[in-house]
């Protein structure tokens, strides 16, 4: 009988999602099944040439890479990070080389989340930490009323360091509100290049997710994506419609 074959990529993936406020000894034993190299003098820092993606996930798995790799002649992740088996396969078969750096060397965006969690019983203290361990500061509340919800986040998207978040399951109603007023860019995503795109699309400034849409993994990867690419401008082509 042929033995069941085993999805690594999966596997290290999930086990991480459930560790995603876990110490870092914990992390790093199931680290060593992705076989992430040890600390050691092949440490560089990281330059900003083009061709270069950085990613500061603790994580790095196949799905965080889907579409983004074109151009690219060089992906920078930090030391602690866990690279799947999936990804190490897809970058070699690109040639495209993997770099680690120390986080001490690592870019990180001066970004600022205002964070409103609403209508969920979704628990929103273990994605703020992992989001804080990327080197995002988040400020999280909670509210029992919408319309005051999206008030609260476009005052707050009105400052240049600052980036809002909704967790909510009313996607459609939250977004329809944040876009009717001024300033304020909103988008929804289910995944993290769908994030990354809408938001370079129309300079956005506050993200509206559903927390309970998928798994934990994936609302923090759509999040810190929406994050990472810091306090956006509003395209020109829009400015006069979205500005």
């Amino acid at each position: 009988m042929s033995k069941p074959s085993i999805d690594i990529d999966l596997v290290v993936r999930e086990v991480l999602a459930e560790l995603g406020a876990a110490p870092e000894e914990n992390v790093g034993q199931v680290a060593n099944l992705s076989h992430s190299p040890p600390p050691g003098p092949q440490s560089r820092g990281v330059d900003s040439h083009d061709g270069e993606l950085v990613l500061t996930s603790r994580v790095v798995s196949i799905d965080e890479l889907s579409g983004r790799l074109d151009s690219v002649r060089r992906v920078v992740v930090s030391r602690r990070a866990v690279v799947t088996p999936a990804v190490r396969d897809e970058l070699l078969r690109r040639g495209i080389a993997l770099e680690y750096v120390d986080p001490s060397d690592s870019r990180k965006e001066a970004v600022r989340l205002a964070m409103i969690t609403l209508g969920t019983d979704f628990d929103p203290a273990p994605l703020a930490a992992a989001l804080d361990r990327e080197g995002f500061s988040v400020e999280r509340s909670d509210s029992d009323c919408l319309i005051a919800a999206v008030d609260e986040l476009a005052k707050e998207t009105s400052r240049s360091d600052t980036l809002g978040v909704l967790l909510t399951p009313h996607t459609a109603a939250g977004l329809c509100l944040a876009n009717r007023l001024p300033g304020v860019r909103a988008i929804g995503g289910f995944c993290a290049p769908e994030v990354a795109r809408a938001a370079a699309a129309v300079g956005a400034n506050l993200l509206v997710a559903d927390p309970r849409a998928g798994s934990f993994f994936q609302l923090k990867q759509i999040v810190a994506e929406f994050a990472r690419g810091g306090t956006r401008s509003c395209p020109a082509v829009f400015s006069e419609r979205l500005a």
